[in-house]
């Protein structure tokens, strides 16, 4: 399991400040979970894919969406929303 942390624009437009979700067998790396999360809607893919003011850390470091990522991380998603 992984602990998501939302800040910025993302609380509002996701209406959430965190989650838990049990980390499927094939995401590994920020990129992947970042698509696994773009599938709860239409808000989520336009926040989390191809936003250039996105950002990640992982354990409260900065990290790229090639980054791995295992069971017990925290990844907060840093976003506002695209003009």
């Amino acid at each position: 399991m992984v602990k998501i942390l939302f800040f910025g624009d993302l609380v509002e437009t996701l209406g959430m400040a965190s989650d838990e979700i049990v980390l499927p067998a094939d995401v590994t790396d920020v990129e992947r979970l970042l698509f696994v999360l773009s599938r709860r809607g239409e808000r989520w893919k336009k926040m989390l894919l191809g936003n250039p003011k996105l950002n990640v850390t992982i354990n409260r470091q900065f990290a790229e969406k090639s980054s791995a990522i295992k069971d017990g991380d925290e990844i907060a998603l840093v976003g506002f929303a695209v003009a």
